[in-house]
């Protein structure tokens, strides 16, 4: 009998032993330019952050992470621009994400808020098409458009909470996001083909667009930016959900920092 129960106790450990173990394995190695913080600092979540972007733009095929830079535009954008001109822009693709830099990023662990503040330079490129009139001229035509913004700067806070999964692994998750930018210090707009025959009366109307650069930049650039914002908090989501907690964090939890799902 009793060398029953010791076959039983070496089992039950060696069972526990391989359910543990096989855990361990199902963990996808952290990528070697996440650079986890044992420190609740603006100075370590900046520097890491830094030395996450290139890495992470250029994407993670095991947490399904493609590449960001360039990142099309699966959606047309109507604005309205001065003088009543109504623009679509479709086909687009934004590059730019690559150059993205971090000026602070800080935890507010107690807000469960992370807080980005980053500048960026941006190209946007796609199709066009106009309609309206500019100065003395009616406008019915399209064509290709590029669009630069250099010096984007962007308020991002990012609510979340960490919560367990069925291993009992804590994950990050997003609960809510909000951002503000300022649309860049100089932006230049560019649309081919704006008054058909005649490249002067076509340059006069892109001075005038682009002498309200900061109102073209919003009409134009901010629904682009919403869509790239959008986009990039969903990478970060499948980012938390590949990675624990425990992997890309060294600063330890207690219970009472975890949520229910």
């Amino acid at each position: 009998m009793s060398k029953g129960i010791e076959f039983l106790r070496n089992l039950v450990s060696v069972t526990v032993l391989c359910i543990c173990f096989h855990g361990t394995l199902q963990l996808v190695p952290l990528p070697d330019f996440i650079h986890p913080c044992g420190e609740l600092t603006d100075e370590c979540f900046t520097k890491a952050t830094l030395d996450a972007i290139p890495g992470v733009v250029r994407g993670i095929p095991e947490a399904d992470i493609p590449p960001l830079d360039p990142l099309y535009l699966d959606r047309n954008i109507t604005m309205n621009l001065p003088g009543n001109v109504k623009m679509t822009f479709h086909n687009g693709k934004l590059t730019g994400l690559s150059t993205c830099i971090p000026d602070k990023v800080s935890s507010r662990r107690e807000k469960r808020t992370f807080i980005f503040d980053i500048h960026c330079n941006f190209t946007i490129r796609g199709q066009y098409s106009i309609l309206g009139r500019i100065l003395l001229f009616n406008l019915d035509t399209e064509g290709s458009a590029k669009i630069k913004i250099w010096n984007q700067r962007i308020h991002l806070e990012v609510l979340e909470k960490v919560i367990k999964d069925k291993n009992g692994e804590g994950h990050y998750k997003i609960n809510s996001y909000k951002y503000k930018a300022d649309y860049g210090s100089d932006l230049k707009l560019n649309l081919t083909n704006l008054f058909r025959g005649s490249p002067q009366i076509s340059a006069n109307i892109l001075e005038v667009l682009n002498s309200n650069s900061q109102l073209v930049a919003q009409e134009f650039g901010g629904p682009i930016l919403d869509y790239a914002i959008d986009y990039a908090m969903n990478v970060t989501q499948r980012f938390f959900s590949t990675y624990t907690y425990d992997q890309i964090s060294k600063v330890p939890l207690t219970e009472e920092f975890f949520e229910e799902d």
